[in-house]
């Protein structure tokens, strides 16, 4: 994540790191994350443990964030598997956890 410009989000160090591909129960593929420490399901509240699976998506950002292009759009939230199932996808297709 060398890439610093202001079109790249940078997540905060050591709260999670990137497991791999994976695919959600409605068949689209995400980015499947490891907590690595506890976070808060951005859908549903619920806690997600150190080690837990879980993804991220858009959630519409709430109040005025500075001025012209960020003030509108979606910000990535962490997404418990419980709110969204995912399987993590092997490099031979198979999948290595499940969600649900």
């Amino acid at each position: 994540m060398s890439d610093t410009s202001r079109f790249h989000r940078v997540w905060p160090p050591g709260k999670s790191r990137i497991v791999g591909p994976a695919r959600q129960s409605d068949g689209t593929t995400t980015t499947a994350y490891q907590a690595v420490e506890s976070l808060v399901c951005g859908q549903c509240g619920a806690d997600i443990a150190p080690d837990a699976l879980f993804s991220r998506h858009g959630r519409p950002r709430v109040g005025a964030r500075g001025g012209g292009y960020y003030q509108s759009g979606l910000t990535q939230v962490p997404v418990c598997i419980a709110c969204r199932p995912l399987r993590v996808e092997e490099d031979d297709g198979g999948s290595l956890g499940t969600g649900g």
